[in-house]
């Protein structure tokens, strides 16, 4: 279990422009890395170059999660995209990437 940032994003809209505000909760999560295109495929229908599952004891809510480093304030932190959250009765599983979809013109 390691400590993660979870980001919740709230939107103000505004008569010209949304405003984004950003609160931040440190959990205690089961990290684990999607390795391989298959299993990629079958969990979300399409590749990403690297992605990761949190598992976390409770019902959690997440725009983004990111990974806690000594010193670097929550919201100086790498945002990283929530791509899926599935709910089981006791835990909250939220799969993550940090990079962008993978396209046949990515692949080599």
């Amino acid at each position: 279990m390691i400590p993660i940032v979870i980001g919740h994003k709230q939107v103000t809209q505004g008569v010209l422009d949304d405003t984004e505000t950003w609160t931040y909760e440190v959990v205690r999560a089961h990290v684990t890395e999607v390795n391989g295109a298959q299993v990629q495929t079958n969990l979300f229908g399409k590749q990403f170059n690297m992605t990761w599952v949190a598992r976390i004891h409770g019902n959690v809510k997440a725009d983004s999660v990111s990974f806690m480093q000594n010193g670097v304030p929550d919201d100086k932190l790498e945002k990283m995209k929530v791509i899926q959250v599935r709910k089981h009765a006791t835990r909250t599983d939220i799969y993550f990437s940090s990079d962008m979809e993978v396209n046949a013109n990515g692949l080599e």
